[in-house]
This record gives C-alpha cells, structure tokens and sequence, in this order.
C-alpha cells in the first residue's frame, strides 16, 4: 500500500495537472504553487525512512538541478546566436530559394528549421524563421497559414534528434541518469529520431499545407514606410564599390532606395553608379526591411559621428534594437525639431527614420532633425532596449509594440564558435551538457556577445519555474514510493502485452500529457514510472526512457502543448481545430513510428 506521503502527492499531482489545462489560470502560477504546496508539506511533514529523507531543503534544492542548469544555459546560448544574427545568412539563402519556387523553399525551410532545433532551443529557431514566412507571405503571394504551421511542427520533430534539442529531453535524460540509468550522449538516439524525422517531413511539406486553411497573413509587422539612410564607409567591403543592383541580389530583394547623396548633391540611383566611400544611400522601407538591410550590409542606420556616436560606445552590438514611437498631442516635440529638444542625448536614442502622420513621408531624410514634428508622427528609433522601454507609459510619447532587435554580424562567428564548442565537448564526453553549456555561457559574458543586462531577457520564467515544478515533482513521487507503487499497477497491466505494445503505451501516455498538461510534466511524471515499470518487468530501461521523451515531444494536436504552437496560432490567425486536424495525425504516425523503430533497436 502507497504511504500517506505518496497519497497526498498523487491528490496534489492530479490537481496540479488539472490545473495546467485551465486557461483562466497562468501556466507559470500553476507551477509557482506546486512548489510551494510541495515545499509546505515537506517542511510541516518531512519524509524520512530507512534509505530516503525529503525535506522542504531538498525541494528548494532543484534550482541548482544539472537539468535547470543545462536549459538556462542552453536558453542563454540561443540568444547569443539570435541577437548576433548568426543564423541571418541562412534565412536570406532561404529568402531567395523561396522566391525561385515555393515548393523547393518549402521543403528547404522545413530540413533547415528542423536540424537547427535540434542544437537550439526551438523558440528561437522559429522567431527566425517568422518574419521571413510572413514577409513572403505579402511578397510572393503564397498565405502564412500553409507554412508556419508545418514548419513549426518540423523545429518540434527536429528538437528530437539530440539530446539537447529541447528543454524535455534534457529534463527526461537527467531524472533517468538520476535514477541510475546510464548516461546517454549528444548523438545517441539520433538514427532513430531521424528515420521517424525523414518520415514526418514529406507529410508537413506535401499534405499538411493542403489541410490547412487560406487565411491570408496576420499583419504582425509595421505597415508604416520610413525614410532612412546609410553611409558608407570606407572599411565597408559590403557597400563600396558595388552597384545598386548587386545590392539587390545580396539582399535577395529590390533594393528599398530611392537617392545616392554625394558631395552634398542628390543623385538618382542611375546617376550614382558605383557606391563611393562617404556616400550615403537614402532608403525607403518597413522597420524590418531597413534592420534587415542594415544587418545584411553591416551599417548603420544613422552616421557613427554627430547624434549617434554615444550609443556605439556605451551599448553592446548585439543589445541594439529598433522600435515605433508615436508622437503625442501634448508632447513637447510638437512644433520644435528633435536638435532643439536634444532629443538624442535626453532619452539615450537615436530616431533614425520617420513616418508623418499628416502630409507623408520626408523629402530627405537629412531633414529629420531640423524638421519641426506634429501629433501623430511616428519615429523609428533606435538604441539599447532598456532606454527604448523607459519609453513606455509616457504620456506624450507612445512606445508601439513592434520592437525589433537589431542584429550585427561581426559578433556572429564568435557566437557560432562558443555553440560549435559546446557541442562538440559535449559530443565528446568531455564534460556534462549542464557543464559544458555553463562555460559557454561564461564566454559568451567575457566576449560580449550577450552582456548581463540581457540573461533576463534570455530566460523564460515560464519555463524555469515549470522545469522547477516538475522536477520537484518527479523526485517526491520517487522518494516517497508513489511512483513504484503506480509502477506496480502499471506492470500488471501490460505484462499481458508484447514489448513493443509496451513502449507504445508509454509513448502514448506521455504525447497526451504533453498536448494538455505539459511536456515537463510529461517527463517529470512520465520518467520514474516507466523506468519503474521496466525494471519491474525485467526490460531494458533506456527504450522506456526513449519512449517518454519521444512521446513528450509529440506536442503537435492542440496550440496549448507548447509556446511555438502559440506563437503561429497568433500570427497565422489558426484555429484550435487546425492543430487538431493537421497535428493529430502526425501525432499518430510518430507514434507507430517511433514504437516500432524502439522495439527494433533493442531487441524487443
């Protein structure tokens, strides 16, 4: 019989996975008063037997867990590779396949996205990927809804092909090693996560589009056009020298320009030729088309002398962003200019292009400064994102939310240096994962490629209090028998089935966990009882294991399963019935898959 200890937690386990599937309630305050309720009961009734103790010090101790430790870190890593831009030049080759044929750019973005998940975090790979399917979406014709959903599910398939793709197989893999079950390398379920991936990949690219809607695109960008301009200098091998179509074709589109400024005299772009150093090319586009051109040619939006030389200085690269900032009635802009408030030096930013609301655009964009504004006009700013924020909740200047940050390539090879490092010591066994991506982390800090300011950003209190919970959860239902003693139940049950069945109830058990509680939770729960089971059943325990962290992944049937699934719900305008319809199936098919690849692999 299950001790009182096991009883109270499998009540506060089933009411905390309830609670996961109310959407009245905040998915990171479930997992705030799990540990709090988990916390009180060890401290008012600490579990102490022969072998095991549990107090409410162990519970806190799961904030210094290697599994927490190793996704922070891994979280950190990706922003490093995002805000340097370091994956830019795949997007942009992606950007021009695209443009030849929408078939061949289709199945190129879901094999890119999905290899990329599988050493990043899969949010950061998709928030890469979502201004260049939207932007496509306007431009060729071709709706948002049939791409982001499939290309979303392929970075979900694709986190499965490394120990380190996504937080749940790092949190599966540690509570099983843990546990006691040997440790598993970077590429050790590799081949057969592949062989399912190879076999999801015709299906999001040939049918999944076809059972999704035409919906169009949601706007999710500025549809404002600013004026603005670059100069090039003379270090500038990207700018100098090089015609304006040459410019179109590296940036894989017409070049958004409309002047050349030499010596002080406007010229057309036929007149000017060849870019000289000290010209400065007058721009026409959105926000993200002019931090795209920006980021691709490694200039500035503004002259690094005059108004803007104190950001380069006191800002890091890879913490500049751009945002929209709307002029308000009562603001002490109206009727003066942004040099005679020194708009710059008061506010730590740089307006780099504006927007009239009255009148339209400018007739030169060198006549920002001196120009007097009016209500309603819109400024495109730029500067470090903590001075940009300290915008928001003014009463005569409104701060619009579409901030973009501003990436700069320079830093970018350090970034993908201090991932390639971490990977392949990892790859090696020649530190832990949690060890090896703290290091980076650490070097990442030294070389500024992500300064202190911006961890914030980097981490998802979601996903730190959820892993907390969970594994707090895992290790009290081990501890105190609760988990052998569902084992037990379990075992006398699919004894009377094959192996393979076996897995394949595990495998099904954790994807319905993920797609309506979560997948921590999934592999929290999940890991001990069919690691249990297994022993019980005298079987190997890493096919069990596998199965669990396979089946946490499956989080493709409904958009509450995972943040990603959110993220294209919102910009595609999807209904929960899509995701039901297209991710339903896939869920089915990696199923069977998977199930029959396991059994396969070992012998079962």
């Amino acid at each position: 019989m299950p001790t009182p200890h096991a009883v109270l937690l499998l009540i506060v386990t089933a009411t905390a996975f309830f609670l996961y599937t109310r959407p009245w309630i905040r998915l990171e305050l479930v997992s705030l008063l799990l540990l709090v309720t988990l916390l009180l009961i060890f401290y008012l009734f600490p579990f102490d037997d022969t072998n095991e103790r549990l107090t409410e010090v162990e519970i806190f101790q799961v904030f210094g867990h290697p599994a927490l430790i190793a996704i922070c870190s891994l979280m950190i890593l990706a922003r490093g590779l995002t805000t340097t831009g370091a994956m830019e030049p795949v997007v942009r080759i992606l950007n021009r396949v695209w443009r030849a044929n929408c078939w061949l750019g289709l199945l190129l973005t879901l094999l890119v996205a999905g290899t990329a998940s599988a050493f990043i975090n899969d949010t950061p790979v998709l928030v890469l990927m979502l201004p260049m399917l939207l932007g496509l979406a306007e431009r060729i014709d071709y709706p948002a809804s049939k791409t982001l959903m499939p290309v979303n599910f392929a970075i979900l398939a694709g986190g499965m092909l490394t120990s380190i793709g996504t937080s749940t197989n790092v949190l599966v893999l540690q509570i099983a090693e843990d546990l006691g079950m040997a440790p598993m390398g970077l590429f050790d379920f590799t081949s057969t996560a592949a062989m399912a991936f190879a076999i999801a990949i015709p299906y999001l690219w040939l049918i999944a589009p076809r059972l999704l809607p035409d919906i169009g695109r949601a706007r999710t960008t500025s549809p404002r056009i600013y004026e603005a301009s670059i100069r090039v200098d003379v270090g500038n091998a990207k700018l100098k020298g090089r015609s304006i179509d040459d410019l179109g074709r590296a940036l894989g589109r017409d070049l958004p320009a409309f002047a050349v400024v030499r010596e002080s005299r406007e010229l057309t772009l036929e007149e000017a030729s060849l870019l000289a150093p000290g010209d400065v090319l007058l721009l026409r586009d959105t926000p993200e088309g002019l931090r795209e051109l920006a980021t691709i040619f490694a200039a500035d939006l503004f002259e690094r002398t005059g108004a803007g030389k104190f950001i380069e200085q006191e800002t890091a690269p890879a913490e500049i962003s751009l945002a929209e900032v709307v002029v308000g009635s009562q603001s002490e802009l109206n009727g003066r200019t942004l040099k005679s408030v020194r708009f710059a030096e008061q506010h730590q930013i740089v307006v780099v292009g504006l927007s009239r609301g009255t009148g339209g655009l400018l007739r030169s964009v060198s006549d920002i400064g001196s120009t007097p504004l009016s209500p309603g006009d819109v400024l495109l700013v730029q500067g470090a994102a903590s001075q940009i924020e300290r915008l928001r909740g003014r009463p005569d200047l409104m701060l619009l939310d579409a901030s973009l940050v501003f990436t700069r390539s320079p830093l970018a090879p350090v970034a993908l240096g201090i991932m390639a490092g971490v990977l392949l010591v990892a790859a090696f066994g020649l530190l832990p994962i949690h060890v090896a991506a703290f290091l980076g982390v650490i070097v990442m800090l030294v070389t500024g490629t992500v300064r202190f300011e911006g961890l914030g950003r980097a981490l998802s209190l979601e996903i730190v209090l959820l892993i907390a919970s969970s594994v707090a959860l895992g290790q009290s239902l081990v501890i105190t028998g609760a988990a052998g003693w569902i084992a037990e139940g379990v075992a006398a049950v699919v004894v009377f089935f094959p192996p393979a069945a076996q897995i394949a109830i595990f495998m099904t058990f954790a994807a319905v966990l993920t797609n309506f509680v979560s997948n921590a939770a999934a592999a929290a729960v999940g890991t001990p009882i069919a690691m249990a089971t297994a022993a019980a059943l005298d079987l190997p325990l890493e096919p069990f294991v596998l199965a669990i962290l396979f089946g946490a992944n499956l989080s493709y049937a409904t958009p509450m399963a995972y943040q990603t699934n959110l993220l294209v719900m919102k910009a595609a305008g999807y209904r929960f019935g899509d995701f039901l319809r297209v991710g339903g199936p896939l869920v089915a098919i990696m199923l069977v898959v998977l199930s029959f690849l396991l059994a396969r692999r070992y012998g079962l």
